[in-house]
């Protein structure tokens, strides 16, 4: 997860100006310097001319440098405050899920832990479309579904309204290498899909994203699927923002895991 870029344009503009003002005052001292010395009846004003130079000169890089202190401390006490609104967003976006993970490691039968469960994908989805700052972001849950060879199908999602439709199957180049990802505990980035995808892995002209993060969602040795986190623009998700989207994914298998059998699942490591 990341902050929102700021602007970093260089005031180039204020830089001629200010150059140029202490060049003039430069040449305006020299020039007022020899016209004094020649006497006459501007003389006095040759001096106050000459004085009044070296005064701009000398004051205008000063008043540069405390321009530019002063912005220095406005910058920091901005991303200051963007820190803090950060982590109380991340908090009031959290703070359901554990509560909800407290639920369902004291709920008192299976149907109501089983429910609870259910319950957590979509609140870990709509913290991963949300709190990623990204064009039109889609997080997505691939679980494992029955059956020989093994497949990931999509399962839920949320964030923009593209239904996600790919189906991973063991023995297929896509399905491969989203297993071999899900065995090693690895993740996937893809700055651009389209331009130069990962090994195994195809864009979707249909759904039209251009940028993902995939990560395995896991609990232990025990793998309950991948949760893909997907933006329709060029670096929309990031190696960035793998720490987070593997939070989240923690926090989803941490759910699963409560009182979920082995049946259908896959072991990390082999």
């Amino acid at each position: 997860m990341r902050l929102p870029p700021k602007g970093n344009r260089r005031p180039v503009g204020r830089i001629y100006l200010t150059t140029g003002v202490s060049v003039a005052s430069v040449g305006l001292v020299a020039l007022a310097g020899a016209e004094a010395g020649d006497g006459g009846a501007l003389k006095p004003w040759w001096i106050a001319l000459s004085i009044v130079m070296s005064v701009v000169g000398a004051a205008v890089p000063g008043y540069e440098q405390i321009r530019k202190e002063r912005l220095r401390k406005e910058a920091e006490q901005a991303a200051i405050e963007a820190a803090v609104e950060m982590r109380v967003t991340m908090n009031d976006a959290l703070d359901p899920v554990v509560r909800q993970l407290g639920r369902i490691a004291t709920a008192t039968n299976r149907q109501e832990r089983g429910n609870l469960r259910e319950a957590t994908v979509p609140m870990i989805l709509d913290s991963a479309a949300h709190l990623i700052d990204a064009e039109r972001v889609r997080a997505c849950w691939f679980r494992f579904a029955p059956g020989k060879p093994r497949k990931l199908e999509p399962a839920q999602y949320a964030g923009r309204a593209d239904e996600p439709v790919t189906v991973f199957e063991e023995g297929t180049v896509e399905g491969d290498s989203v297993f071999a990802m899900i065995r090693h505990n690895q993740h996937v980035v893809s700055l651009d899909v389209e331009a130069d995808p990962p090994p195994g892995w195809r864009g979707s002209a249909q759904h039209g994203y251009r940028s993902f993060v995939a990560v395995p969602v896991v609990a232990g040795q025990r793998a309950f699927g991948i949760l893909t986190v997907d933006a329709v623009d060029v670096a929309g998700v990031t190696e960035a923002e793998v720490p987070f989207v593997r939070l989240l994914a923690g926090l989803l298998a941490d759910a699963l895991a409560y009182g979920a059998s082995d049946d259908g699942l896959l072991r990390v490591g082999r």
